[in-house]
């Protein structure tokens, strides 16, 4: 036996509170505090073809949030968590698993993103509150106050979340057995109306997030294709007032950017867990006996407030209810 294959054991320095949720990905295994994630590596992670005897295990700290994180709570750890040990009729679960990780690294750039935007912004609007307003010399508004990076941090954004929804449409392309590319989840929907039986629930699943996702892909895809062009406006001047930062596809009407950038991050959240339920609960066999999956919707007040999952997932008793069934 080499050194490297003698028992290891890792003192994960940082973040408040016990380590929790451990779930392998391919090259290392995900853990979280209640505030931070690490990332811990075998030595067979580090080197799998076993070309030294003596590789150490690693760990890295790899984000400065953790399992109390919505994002990481409810786009990675509960579906993670609700996939293990289960059979599936299609689909691979460790694939299914690297999408909805990367999913949640995407909504997590998003979220960064916006969080240095919104502080810069608040900063300018307390500057500007501060001494009573915009000061106007000689009929010059002198240094206009702009928000640093906000060009790169909004097209970081609108990058991200189109990264976002190719990850979801992957996890759907495991259970349905789909081709969707690049986004386009109106072909997802005509793929999956062709399955029989149709899953519908799924189907309406997509449908309902329709104008959001069509939303995104506007934003990104005017980024690359002239004529259209995304148009990112910093703070600036009307003829009433100071305006916020907007946002919009060129001839098109502009769009205060950080409230919208809520509402993207809150709707990709959903659509990632909500799919993926449909899928998993489409694609697991009957279950033997009495008994039956259950998916429950857990009230925000019965979550947990440290790792606030909005829904339980579990097998049980059922009698009268026909095998594999949702309730």
């Amino acid at each position: 036996m080499m050194p490297r294959d003698g028992a290891g054991s890792m003192a994960l320095i940082g973040g408040t509170g016990a380590v929790m949720h451990p779930i392998g990905l391919t090259g290392c295994m995900e853990i979280y505090k209640i505030d931070t994630t690490f990332q811990a590596q075998t030595p067979d992670d580090i080197d799998p073809a076993r070309t030294k005897p003596d590789v150490p295990w690693a760990w890295k700290i790899s984000d400065d949030v953790g399992c109390q994180n919505p994002i990481v709570a409810r786009v990675f750890i509960q579906c993670a968590e609700a996939l293990k040990n289960k059979t599936l009729q299609r689909g691979d679960a460790a694939q299914i698993t690297t999408a909805l990780h990367a999913a949640k690294t995407e909504i997590r750039n998003c979220e960064k993103a916006f969080r240095r935007l919104v502080a810069q912004h608040d900063k300018i609007l307390q500057t500007i509150q501060t001494a009573g307003g915009l000061r106007v010399e000689k009929r010059v508004v002198n240094a206009l106050p702009q928000i640093p990076n906000l060009q790169e941090d909004a097209t970081l954004f609108i990058t991200s979340a189109k990264r976002t929804l190719q990850h979801i449409a992957e996890v759907l392309n495991q259970f349905y057995g789909t081709t969707v590319n690049n986004a386009r989840f109106d072909i997802g929907r005509k793929q999956l109306r062709a399955l029989t039986p149709v899953p519908q629930e799924q189907v309406d699943c997509l449908e309902f997030f329709a104008a959001k996702i069509d939303r995104v892909l506007s934003l990104r895809n005017a980024q690359d294709h002239i004529p259209k062009e995304t148009v990112i406006e910093d703070f600036h001047l009307t003829a009433d007032a100071i305006q916020r930062p907007t946002w919009r596809v060129r001839s098109e009407t502009e769009v205060p950017m950080l409230p919208e950038m809520i509402e993207i991050i809150s709707a990709l959240i959903e659509l990632a867990e909500v799919s993926f339920f449909h899928g998993l609960m489409d694609n697991l066999p009957d279950t033997p006996g009495p008994f039956a999956y259950q998916l429950i919707q857990l009230p925000e007040d019965q979550q947990n407030k440290e790792c606030p999952m909005r829904f339980r997932f579990e097998l049980v008793f059922a009698h009268g209810t026909p095998p594999g069934s949702a309730k």
